[in-house]
């Protein structure tokens, strides 16, 4: 009877075993379901002024085209500023389309110095969008 119950106690360890190990093998595939990275979408970046001075609007137009040179409509971007050195606050801002393909943000630079903006979104067809824009030297305010 000892035998008995010891082999039902190993076969429900057996069976919460393989379920654990099958739920992390799910887990593990459904992470590398997710979207994929829209990598022949060129990125270009202009903004107003040209050399950001700290505290002052910056509108920049950021311009996605496809691999052949046609705008891309109906994306929904964000930029995150952050300073290419660990210690400061992120700076953001919604792209709003206003022209075919192109997104306007603005964004305000809270210190002097290298800044980098990633622009990430999704486009219209699922698929993400990640780039990345270098902003060197953010003007001190005079």
């Amino acid at each position: 009877m000892r035998d008995r119950a010891e082999g039902a106690k190993h076969a429900a360890w057996g069976t919460l075993l393989f379920m654990l190990v099958a739920g992390v093998g799910v887990l593990g595939t459904s992470c590398h379901d997710g979207p994929t990275v829209a990598d022949d979408i060129s990125v270009s970046w202009s903004a107003m002024p040209e050399r950001p001075v700290v505290g002052q609007l910056v509108v920049a137009e950021v311009t996605l085209r496809d691999g052949d040179a046609r705008p891309v409509r109906g994306a929904h971007l964000e930029c995150r500023g952050f300073m290419s050195h660990p210690g400061m606050a992120p700076i953001t801002g919604a792209a709003a389309e206003r022209a075919d393909g192109v997104y306007e943000v603005r964004l305000q630079f809270t210190m002097a110095g290298d800044w980098i903006v990633l622009v990430t979104g999704s486009l219209p067809d699922g698929r993400t969008l990640n780039s990345r824009i270098d902003i060197a030297n953010v003007q001190p305010p005079e």
